[in-house]
């Protein structure tokens, strides 16, 4: 994997994820579907007690809401699944772990193959894990091109 991408706040300190997320144009849909829920907004804020460990995000891109044939009806619960309420760092995952998603409402294991990154969430196929990270002060994000639906 590359090396992490660290933005630029202008001398004023590493910002949070909410303040970069905006950002990162490849997933509008994601940031919207997280501005819906209260507990997501506060974990990427760096205001949520849930993350004291710190805050991993598999920010799923607009490629992959748009790949379904609906939204589906509870995306907050969808969107917990892409949260990891802990700092997972891309050598981490390449060396293969396994973790539990926000409220663990999904166990997510990583695996390398051949230079990429994967994620397994619960049973469903393997989705590549895009990048080596933007990292904030609230937390790391890597994009997805799936929903763990």
């Amino acid at each position: 994997m590359a090396e992490p991408y660290m933005f630029d706040s202008g001398g004023q300190g590493k910002p949070q994820l909410s303040d970069i997320l905006g950002k990162e144009k490849s997933a509008s849909i994601a940031l919207d579907a997280i501005l819906r829920s209260e507990a997501l907004v506060r974990a990427i804020s760096g205001a949520s007690a849930d993350f004291t460990d710190g805050l991993t995000l598999l920010l799923p891109t607009n490629s992959a809401f748009q790949s379904l044939d609906s939204i589906p009806d509870d995306l907050e619960l969808v969107m917990k699944r892409h949260f990891i309420p802990q700092v997972i760092t891309s050598q981490r995952m390449e060396q293969g772990t396994t973790v539990f998603a926000y409220e663990r409402v999904a166990s997510l294991r990583f695996s390398a193959m051949h230079g990429k990154v994967y994620v397994q969430a619960d049973k469903r196929p393997p989705v590549e894990v895009k990048g080596a990270g933007t990292h904030a002060s609230s937390g790391t994000y890597f994009l997805v091109d799936q929903l763990f639906v």
